[in-house]
């Protein structure tokens, strides 16, 4: 009776271990699995990676190949590629303002002035506007630089607002210049 006991006794832990067995293994499984999906996970993460830096590299080749074409388009017809709108920022078009509303060629000291900023400033500025296909004329004379818009550029700008400029900004500037 004895044997019977003990053997009836050790059923629940025959049984746990069992499980235990059963458990593992099930797990061990699940962890292989993971491992297979993390290993698919990363192919699919450098490819995709490497996809990116692709289309990236094609993005910048067409950047380059359509500002090629800007410059054949602006030396074969300099007026018809003044027929799109160009998309300027406040302060750029505060500088624009300034050329807009000079008569004569001005040094970027002259604007600096006007608009309260540093001469650094308004020569990014004006590279960036030039940059973006406002054509902004310079000239040298006694060692300085002065800066004027295209005339042809200014009366399309005149006629057609290409630039939707903010009418608050060409209000306060030509406001302070009649002042």
């Amino acid at each position: 009776m004895k044997i019977t006991a003990r053997s009836e006794s050790q059923r629940p832990l025959v049984a746990v271990q069992a499980m235990d067995r059963h458990v593992r293994l099930a797990f061990s499984r699940v962890k292989e699995e993971m491992a297979l999906h993390l290993d698919a996970i990363n192919q699919n993460t450098n490819e995709v990676q490497a996809c990116y830096e692709y289309l990236a590299e094609l993005d910048a080749k067409l950047d380059k190949l359509a500002e090629r074409l800007d410059e054949i388009q602006f030396l074969v017809a300099p007026e018809a590629s003044y027929e799109r709108e160009i998309a300027l920022t406040h302060r750029e078009q505060e500088v624009f303002m300034v050329l807009y509303a000079v008569e004569d060629p001005i040094t970027a000291l002259e604007v600096a002035k006007r608009l309260g900023l540093t001469v650094e400033m308004v020569d990014r500025y004006l590279v960036s506007i030039s940059a973006k296909g406002v054509p902004v004329l310079k000239t040298f004379v006694n060692g300085k630089v002065y800066h004027a818009l295209d005339l042809k550029f200014k009366d399309l700008q005149a006629r057609k607002n290409l630039l939707k400029i903010n009418e608050s900004v060409s209000q306060q500037l030509l406001n302070e210049k009649a002042i």
